[in-house]
């Protein structure tokens, strides 16, 4: 099957819904519904918006550039949707759920592409970076943000560069953070608010701010 036919019946699947996978502010208040009585009926919902939102996120940048293989869509989808059914009961603001879902995608992708770029070769991708471009300024130049990231986490101090690395550059939650630094979920978000406001500072990386510090 083709990726637009794909994305053709993911839209007949989504049409199920009682919003569109755009009406964020609609999700959002499906989301804190859930999370508010947690019935069955509920969460089947917020699990049929998550993955069709999830997929067509996907299929959409794989629509871009034919060099990505189909195995690799399903790997990123499923690792994805897993990372948001696992990490989203740790939402402070259950009415920006939406919004959590799509910044969960880009650094799934941006994680996705600069290790492929990696494996591909350094030459190529300083010589000829791919256009991976969806239309915002972070999305253009994901290998320029990664790198940026990249070192302002060894400009860090020591104590703070684990759990940078693991939230900015390998997208992993507080949750995960916890558990492998070794320090309670309120320690990782006091880090995590102490990192920001540092990056926020740093002059490569203040462009992409408002984008990559969203929920943070």
């Amino acid at each position: 099957m083709s990726y637009k036919t794909e994305l053709t019946s993911l839209e007949v699947l989504a049409s199920s819904l009682p919003f569109r996978l755009d009406e964020a502010e609609r999700v959002n208040e499906a989301f804190s519904s859930y999370m508010s009585s947690g019935l069955k009926q509920q969460k089947v919902l917020i699990d049929l918006w998550t993955y069709c939102f999830v997929r067509r996120y996907f299929l959409m940048k794989f629509l871009k550039e034919s060099a990505f293989r189909s195995a690799e869509l399903d790997q990123i989808v499923e690792k994805t949707y897993q990372k948001v059914e696992k990490s989203r009961g740790d939402i402070e603001s259950h009415n920006r759920y939406a919004q959590w879902v799509s910044v969960v995608c880009r650094n799934t992708f941006i994680n996705f592409v600069t290790r492929r770029q990696a494996i591909m070769g350094l030459d190529q991708l300083v010589m000829d970076p791919p256009d991976y471009s969806v239309g915002t300024e972070l999305e253009d130049n994901v290998a320029g943000i990664h790198l940026a990231l990249v070192r302002a986490v060894e400009s860090l101090p020591e104590f703070l560069r684990p759990t940078a690395r693991m939230k900015f550059i390998e997208a992993l939650s507080y949750e995960e953070i916890s558990r492998i630094i070794g320090k309670r979920v309120p320690t990782v978000r006091s880090y995590i608010h102490k990192i920001c406001s540092r990056f926020r500072k740093d002059q490569a990386l203040r462009a992409w701010a408002s984008q990559i510090f969203e929920n943070d």
